[in-house]
């Protein structure tokens, strides 16, 4: 064994050089770059190619995992109050534990359905719309919402992805629509691919990140509906046209390709805006939040009043994506809001905000 007096100069300067170059290192997020890489042009050999996609697949599949996992408890009450039930039994639902959107996808992905003798069912979907992160920056970004809607008994996947991507373009935030004008032909589900056609282009759009915010919304939108997973979607307009002006109508859309910024920081899954919960219930507010230190703060508002306010801490911080639950008890008969939000830790000042009304009754 060679000691530090028995090493030669030069062994003992390049040990040092070695030394202060490894203190000079700051590691940082390779994230958007790789998610660059990813949808550059396919000239990378296939030992990096292979690597880069594998990264952003398992980011994807994080994100991807918590998204399809975070479902409302269907007998909690608090899920929008749903249209007369009529429908067979209900389709079967995945576990929730499932890992990720690849694979079996948790009840998040699948419609709820309750039964009745009339011939059709009513199911609860989830809608992805172009909204508000809140906050100082206000970014646009992806706003997770239920609703429930009426389908026929034997409604085929075509036909739920259909009328959910129907609902996403009319629920879209009217401050920022870029739907104005555009209908939906139909979404035909056929193996492992989902295609939407559309009527009209879209009006164009101010920038390539917003037209893609606003396709990416459909695209989750008609996954969830079908509840099968990542499956690749095509989104199509009349005569090949440009969506928005501006981007490729046959491209592959999937959420593994979804940057994780396209998301808005907190989601508020329960209740839904304009839930009406039975008073008898307790009241859970579940949703999930990317917050520093995992540290989600809440105000519970009756009219213009705070009635409670406090913090709840997800199960993971940032930069990752977390699930979080708030036990408000059983509430008074009433109107009810519901704000959820994050604060810088440098000055406190507000950066991601969601605010949901429900009533008691």
């Amino acid at each position: 064994m060679t000691t530090y007096d028995e090493q030669s100069r030069t062994e003992r300067e390049l040990r040092a050089a070695l030394s202060e170059r490894a203190r000079e290192v700051r590691p940082s997020s390779r994230l958007d770059a790789i998610l660059r890489e990813a949808s550059g042009p396919e000239h990378a050999t296939g030992s990096r190619r292979w690597w880069t996609v594998a990264a952003v697949a398992a980011t994807a599949a994080l994100v991807g995992g918590i998204v399809w996992a975070a479902r409302p408890n269907g007998d909690d009450g608090t899920l929008p109050a749903t249209p007369q039930p009529t429908t067979s039994a209900p389709s079967p639902t995945a576990s929730p534990s499932s890992p990720t959107p690849s694979t079996s996808p948790s009840s998040s992905a699948s419609p709820s359905a309750t039964s009745s003798p009339t011939g059709t069912v009513s199911a609860t979907l989830g809608i992805y719309v172009v909204g508000s992160n809140g906050g100082e920056q206000a970014r646009r970004g992806l706003v997770r919402e239920f609703s429930t809607l009426a389908l026929p008994k034997d409604a085929t996947e075509s036909d739920r992805a259909t009328l959910a991507v129907v609902e996403a373009i009319r629920s879209t935030d009217a401050q920022a629509d870029p739907w104005s004008g555009v209908a939906v032909d139909r979404v035909v589900v056929k193996g492992a691919r989902i295609t939407i056609d559309l009527i009209g282009p879209g009006a164009p759009a101010p920038d390539a990140r917003a037209a893609e915010l606003a396709v990416t919304a459909l695209v989750w939108t008609a996954q969830a509906a079908v509840g099968r997973g990542d499956l690749p979607v095509t989104v199509r307009a009349p005569g090949g046209q440009r969506l928005f002006g501006l981007l490729d109508p046959s491209r592959t859309w999937t959420r593994a390709g979804t940057p994780p910024e396209f998301l808005c920081d907190l989601w508020v899954d329960s209740p839904a805006p304009g839930a009406s919960v039975s008073v008898s219930r307790p009241v859970t507010v579940r949703g999930q939040a990317v917050a520093f230190e995992a540290n989600v703060e809440w105000e519970l508002r009756s009219g213009d009043r705070v009635v409670r306010r406090g913090f709840t801490t997800a199960s993971v911080g940032a930069p990752g994506r977390g699930t979080f639950a708030v036990d408000l008890g059983r509430l008074d008969a009433g109107s009810w809001t519901f704000r959820a939000f994050t604060s810088s830790p440098k000055d406190g000042s507000p950066l991601a905000e969601r605010i949901v009304g429900f009533d008691v009754r």
